[in-house]
């Protein structure tokens, strides 16, 4: 099995209830969830004409050994949740990115692996911190921790535990 960090987002509808389905779907699909973040609340990142968003970070083992099935089938999952595709940045039922895996890094069409924003997002670092602060991003060669010390968290709020 592979270990990989995931991002969860949305700002849309039961935001709360769609960060815990996703948790949900993930562990029916067999990806075992080691650590969850708390729920943080975030300004928009990108677009700022849009509701807040509560974000999650989880650290799992994932039954597929490969990255780009694994995206598949997030974005599967984002479509079944009510995901709509919208412009870029904008408002998201659901929001699931592959931040790391193992210690991979790969550039394919599909996918980048660590995750290109990882540096420039404390909406990621920020819950990232409480699950992976230990984790190299295989590229930088930099912790979570030393990552999270260079942005801003003033305007994210912890809110709830994501279980």
């Amino acid at each position: 099995m592979s270990r990989v960090a995931l991002a969860l987002g949305t700002n849309l509808g039961d935001r709360l209830g769609n960060l815990r389905r996703a948790v949900r779907e993930l562990t029916a699909a067999g990806w075992t969830v080691e650590r969850a973040s708390d729920v943080f609340e975030t300004p928009p990142f990108g677009d700022e004409d849009q509701p807040p968003f509560l974000n999650a970070c989880l650290v799992a083992s994932v039954p597929e050994e490969d990255p780009e099935a694994a995206l598949r089938f997030l974005k599967d999952l984002e479509g079944r949740m009510g995901r709509i595709s919208r412009h870029r940045n904008g408002p998201r039922e659901i929001d699931l990115d592959l931040l790391f895996w193992d210690d991979r890094v790969l550039q394919t069409p599909a996918l980048t692996l660590p995750h290109p924003g990882i540096p420039q997002r404390p909406f990621v670092l920020v819950p990232l911190l409480q699950v992976a602060a230990d984790w190299v991003h295989p590229a930088l060669r930099k912790t979570v921790a030393e990552l999270a010390r260079d942005v801003s968290s003033e305007r994210i709020v912890r809110i709830v535990s994501l279980s």
